[in-house]
């Protein structure tokens, strides 16, 4: 998975959560610790918001629990993740495939490698 696919399945998550939550936060106990870390170097681009110490108060009044960290979509964020969904995905590479001289070659669209070339 490339990365910016990577961080469009972070942003999509964190939206989704966001949203079944109500309040918009995605809290500790929804995503597990690597992806956290995935949400927190999005954070850097100014995609994502982490809570502040207020909001983690809110937030665990809200919840009944202690919140010890929560995230969720800045704009530039959702604008994004708009972008990236709206986005026509490249078609991917398929059919037969050989070698030559050591190094693969694939057929394209479903293109006979060894045909000659039209002219």
């Amino acid at each position: 998975m490339r990365s910016w696919e990577r961080a469009l399945s972070v942003l999509e998550a964190l939206c989704e959560r966001g949203q079944a939550a109500g309040h918009g936060w995605t809290l500790d106990t929804e995503l597990l610790p690597p992806h956290q870390q995935q949400v927190n170097a999005l954070e850097n681009q100014g995609l994502v918001e982490l809570a502040c110490r207020e909001d983690r108060a809110e937030l665990s009044a809200l919840e009944g629990r202690p919140v010890r960290w929560a995230a969720r979509l800045t704009a530039y964020g959702h604008d994004t993740l708009a972008y990236g969904q709206s986005r026509p995905r490249s078609p991917r590479t398929t059919g037969p495939s050989d070698t030559r001289a050591g190094t693969p070659v694939r057929a394209v669209n479903g293109a006979d490698p060894d045909a000659p070339a039209a002219r």
